[in-house]
């Protein structure tokens, strides 16, 4: 191995912390996200040690990043369900996920009805066929079948019972 090989495989902390400060200032990351892509350029103990001082001095927030992706995901009409597997992913707890849903508190009902007229505009949903292709369709976006029947209901069908 050449000697500057073995020098480019070592970094330092403040290198790993330019490097996470930089990922940072693109987009919020939540912990694990980071812990990921620094873990390619450090070791354990170095990466664990700058994400802690990166939370100490509030860089990195998981509630933040919760927060700031749970905004995100409904704007692009995203229902619970997925939001709340794709927080998971990402190393966020289950209970910070209920808290910054609970806190965005957004009408599930109202937003699966949106997302459905966006989806399908004009187009009724009578049709058995058409019902079962929109309400996969809503239930794939992370909506409960609770909502997306209503969705389907709401928007056509006044008086179909739910």
């Amino acid at each position: 191995m050449s000697r500057g090989m073995a020098m480019s495989d070592t970094v330092t902390d403040s290198e790993l912390r330019v490097s996470a400060i930089g990922l940072l200032a693109r987009r919020e990351y939540s912990r694990a996200e980071l812990q990921q892509k620094l873990l390619r350029k450090g070791s354990v103990e170095q990466v664990e040690s700058v994400l802690d001082r990166l939370q100490n001095d509030g860089y990195q927030s998981d509630k933040r990043f919760a927060e700031v992706f749970i905004r995100n995901r409904i704007s692009q009409g995203h229902g619970e369900i997925k939001i709340r597997y794709e927080l998971r992913q990402k190393g966020i707890t289950d209970d910070m996920v209920s808290a910054a849903l609970q806190e965005a508190d957004p009408d599930w009902f109202a937003l699966a009805l949106s997302v459905r007229e966006r989806s399908f505009p004009g187009t009724p949903s009578s049709d058995p066929k058409t019902q079962v292709k929109q309400l996969r369709h809503l239930v794939g976006r992370g909506f409960s079948y609770e909502q997306a029947r209503y969705a389907l209901s709401a928007s056509d069908i006044p008086d179909f019972d739910i």
